[in-house]
C-alpha cells in the first residue's frame, strides 16, 4: 500500500490550481519541515495522529488520519493575497480528495478540525502561516 502522505501529494500534483500556485520544478510541497531557502508560497504536510482501526475480526481497510497542512507565504500585500488564494484552493482540494477508492461519491469524508494563524518574524522577510488539521478518511490497502 502507498503511504497516505504520498497519496495526498500525488493528488495535489495532479491538481492544476495547486501546481499554478506551488510550481512544478520544484513543487513546493514538503514533508514534515520547510526546507531552508524555499520560495513561497509553500505547503508542509505532517501526520498528527491516526492509526489503523481495529474491530473484533481484525483491522478495517479504511481509517481516519489527522494531517496538518501548514501553508506558508511572505508577509507582504501580494504575499497575503497569494496565501489567501492557496488557502481557497486547498479547501477545494480537501473537499474533493478521494483516498477511498470509491468513484463518484457526492462528498468525500474529509473535514477540517483545526484552522489557525501563525507568523514567523525571523529570518526576514516575515512569513505568514496558516495551519489546517484535516481529518482524512482513507483506504489503507490502496
Amino acid at each position: 500500500a502507498t503511504p497516505i502522505k504520498d497519496k495526498i501529494r500525488a493528488a495535489a500534483i495532479a491538481t492544476p490550481a495547486l501546481t499554478a500556485l506551488l510550481g512544478t520544478n520544484p513543487f513546493r510541497w514538503y514533508d514534515t519541515q520547510l526546507l531552508q531557502g524555499t520560495a513561497f508560497p509553500a505547503v508542509v504536510v505532517q501526520i498528527i495522529s491516526g492509526a489503523p482501526t481495529y474491530v473484533v475480526g481484525g483491522m478495517l481497510q479504511c481509517s481516519r488520519r489527522r494531517i496538518q497542512f501548514t501553508l506558508w507565504g511572505v508577509n507582504t500585500a501580494a504575499g497575503v493575497v497569494v496565501l489567501g488564494n492557496l488557502e481557497a484552493q486547498m479547501r477545494l482540494f480537501w473537499n474533493s480528495l478521494n483516498l477511498l477508492g470509491i468513484a463518484n461519491l457526492e462528498q468525500y469524508p474529509n473535514f477540517i478540525v483545526r484552522d489557525a494563524d501563525g507568523f514567523e518574524a525571523l529570518p526576514l522577510p516575515e512569513k505568514q502561516k496558516r495551519f489546517f488539521d484535516v481529518m482524512i478518511f482513507a483506504n489503507d490497502s490502496l
